[in-house]
């Protein structure tokens, strides 16, 4: 009798919790809607790619709300190895953790919508407006990500703190950075502090073989 009220329970929990995120969705989607694929569309506006600030550990989740909204939205991932207790496992993990790319028609409105959603921060840009990454650069963020070893490339074992750089590869190719710190690994990374558009802000975590020694 017991085992069977508690099953109920959890039964009546988990349609809850299912209609909560149904509802979320369809919020979501109307808050979105002038971020969406159709509004580009209709309203003749050149779409444009734009990076989202959003908070680390959430990336996945504000990807998901973007997509089930029809908002095109490209988070660039690696594959990461790891060994817990003797077993190796493998995940896939943001490769600038913390940011994300969207792609729309700009307007005030798409903007708004975009800041209004759980876990998104901001969006990347200075006091002369938002950041545009070129399609060039998204293209070869995605060649690089669908390749087996996305970010394994030739890395300057030189780099150390203090050093200049310009970012190669990425949402912030072409820009300016200084490192602050190295981290030696399989993959090494590099945490940076960039001058985007006279508003600096720091990285924690980016590849080292995006960067190219000044």
């Amino acid at each position: 009798m017991i085992e069977s009220e508690l099953t109920n329970v959890e039964r009546t929990r988990a349609y809850a919790g299912q209609a909560r995120i149904e509802r979320y969705a369809r919020i979501a989607a109307t808050q979105l809607r002038e971020a969406s694929r159709t509004a580009s569309e209709s309203t003749g506006r050149r779409a444009q790619w734009f990076c989202l600030h959003v908070e680390k550990g959430h990336e996945a989740t504000v990807e998901g709300v973007l997509d089930g909204a029809d908002v095109e939205v490209f988070l660039p991932k690696e594959k990461i190895f790891r060994v817990v207790r003797g077993k190796k496992i493998s995940g896939e993990y943001p490769i600038i953790a913390g940011y994300i790319l969207v792609r729309i028609a700009p307007s005030a409105a798409a903007f708004q919508s975009l800041k209004r959603q759980k876990h998104v921060i901001d969006i990347v840009g200075g006091p002369y407006g938002y950041h545009v990454v070129i399609d060039q650069d998204v293209a070869k963020l995605q060649a690089l990500t669908q390749a087996p070893a996305a970010v394994r490339m030739a890395t300057d074992k030189t780099f150390r703190q203090g050093d200049k750089a310009e970012i190669i590869i990425g949402p912030f190719a072409g820009f300016l950075c200084v490192v602050t710190a190295v981290k030696w690994c399989r993959e090494a990374r590099a945490k940076v502090m960039i001058d985007l558009l006279g508003k600096v802000f720091e990285i924690e975590s980016m590849p080292l073989a995006f960067l190219q020694k000044l």
